[in-house]
């Protein structure tokens, strides 16, 4: 009599046939997706400080987009409803490093639920006011070349009320109605560990803690998209180190744009009030190093060009420092980039980028100014 084939373990193979299409059946019905993007390239830059001047080539990665990978999935429910989750890493393409720290995954870590009714997440994600993450409005919607394209042209140099990922994070969106969508957002403690990746130990919700509230409106129809986030971030007491401002810092986005087809020209403005620049969370013992006051512009658009896609943008802002003292400061920066797809799931890209930053004091100036060009490819999988 012929025996039936058995496994190592003895296990009939027809048993484990069964548990493989089981669980393939389960992964199916919750509909689970691995998705990455890898972006490489060359970079050359200078930068002019005072009497200094600095110049570096190298290779760079995550210069268009961030390299990353991920798993998303969703679940139907029935009558409406469906359970999801998004788990996005960061790394170096470079060197494989992770990207931000000990953070698995830095990007988004959230899990949803979607009803008739709108849909409300938790977790790890991007601020309404931010340009990432599942929720971010001020990305590529509301500027030409939105968080990418390297450090030259980047909005956060003109947007220092510019949003971030944040942990500990609730979010609703509204169903739209009449192109009209409503978001609300809070955070009750926007990070758990600091830029060296150590925990922060206050307790959620007290005012040792970053806590982050917003509100946003959104509306699409056509061609035409717009937006606005208003939000107010209440900074911990033990990190502001003796501030004479209020412990709290208030923005206000605002973005349009329109498609005619040839052209897309996109408008983005922000008032801020307790806005960090980007290197104030960077000092030896992670305090806030600046608080600023003003308001800052970025126009630009896209185009179709020789089957690739042209982007512009020039952004500039006006500002008070008032932790240094200085009586008044603004930045200045310009960017080109063409993007070409050699198929659906890869691109070359190129561009250059000039930027001046100028802080006025009661008795002389800091100016620097920096010039940048790079040349990269990204693959989606």
């Amino acid at each position: 009599m012929q025996k039936r084939a058995r496994h190592l373990d003895g296990a009939p193979r027809e048993a484990s046939v069964a548990v493989l299409g089981a669980f393939a059946g389960s992964a199916l019905a919750a509909d689970v997706q691995l998705y990455g993007l890898v972006d490489l390239g060359l970079n050359w830059t200078q930068v002019d400080k005072g009497t200094t001047t600095t110049d570096s080539f190298g290779m760079g990665s995550g210069q268009n987009s961030g390299s990353r990978f991920g798993l998303k999935g969703t679940e139907d429910l029935g009558n409406g409803y469906k359970v999801g989750f998004n788990l996005e890493n960061s790394f170096k393409a470079d060197d494989g490093a992770l990207d931000k720290g000990s953070r698995l995954f830095h990007r988004e870590s959230i899990l949803f639920v979607e009803t008739p009714y709108g849909e409300l997440s938790a977790g790890r994600t991007g601020g309404l006011d931010s340009g990432v993450g599942r929720y971010g409005q001020m990305g590529s919607g509301a500027t030409a070349m939105s968080t990418g394209w390297d450090n030259i042209a980047k909005t956060g140099k003109v947007f220092l009320g510019l949003g971030d990922r944040m942990d500990n994070t609730l979010t609703y969106q509204s169903p739209k109605f009449a192109g009209v969508t409503l978001l609300a957002q809070a955070s009750l403690k926007k990070s758990n560990v600091n830029e060296e990746g150590d925990a922060i130990k206050t307790e959620e919700g007290s005012s040792d803690a970053d806590r982050y509230y917003a509100l946003g409106v959104t509306y699409g129809a056509g061609a035409l998209n717009a937006g606005l986030v208003y939000s107010q971030t209440d900074w911990s007491r033990t990190e502001l180190k003796g501030q004479t401002n209020d412990d709290n810092q208030t923005v206000v986005s605002a973005f349009a744009n329109y498609d005619f087809g040839m052209v897309k020209p996109m408008v983005a403005v922000q008032y801020f009030d307790g806005g960090k620049d980007e290197d104030s969370d960077k000092t030896a013992d992670n305090k806030k190093t600046a608080l600023n006051k003003g308001y800052g512009f970025v126009v630009g658009g896209t185009a179709p060009l020789v089957g690739g896609t042209l982007k512009v943008q020039l952004g500039w802002n006006d500002y008070e420092d008032v932790k240094t003292g200085a009586t008044e400061g603004n930045n200045i920066i310009t960017g080109v980039g063409y993007e070409y797809p050699l198929s659906k799931r890869t691109s070359v890209y190129g561009g250059t980028g000039w930027y001046k930053a100028k802080l006025d004091y009661s008795n002389g100036e800091d100016k620097e100014e920096g010039y940048q060009a790079y040349l990269g490819l990204t693959h989606c999988f």
